[in-house]
């Protein structure tokens, strides 16, 4: 089963707003700088299973300059999504990499 997943390319500052404060609710203090600190330049939000989520995040994060973040919903048992962060072509770079891996449609 492929991931499902979304391509923001210039988050608005209400967009932003919302996702850091859904990463913030999984993310230790000491690194919130790193969230303050990357390039907001395009998002690529990714959400399945757990493993297939992990995975994806292993190949992004290897292939592009991105940083991933888990965005957390409601429950906090389970790991709704995740954002992979960076400049426009590093997140389209990743991107690439799971269509061509079969990660996602």
């Amino acid at each position: 089963m492929a991931l499902q997943w979304e391509l923001i390319i210039a988050p608005s500052p209400s967009c932003k707003r919302i996702l850091m404060n859904r990463i913030m609710k999984s993310m230790p203090v000491d690194q919130e700088e790193l969230l303050n600190r990357v390039k907001w330049g395009a998002v690529l939000l990714l959400q399945g299973m757990i493993a297939q989520t992990i995975a994806a995040v292993d190949i992004a994060t290897d292939i592009a300059s991105v940083e991933a973040f888990e965005v957390m919903g409601n429950c906090p048992q389970h790991m709704p999504a995740v954002a992979i962060v960076g400049s426009v072509g590093e997140v389209e770079r990743a991107l690439e990499a799971l269509k061509s891996g079969g990660k996602l449609l």
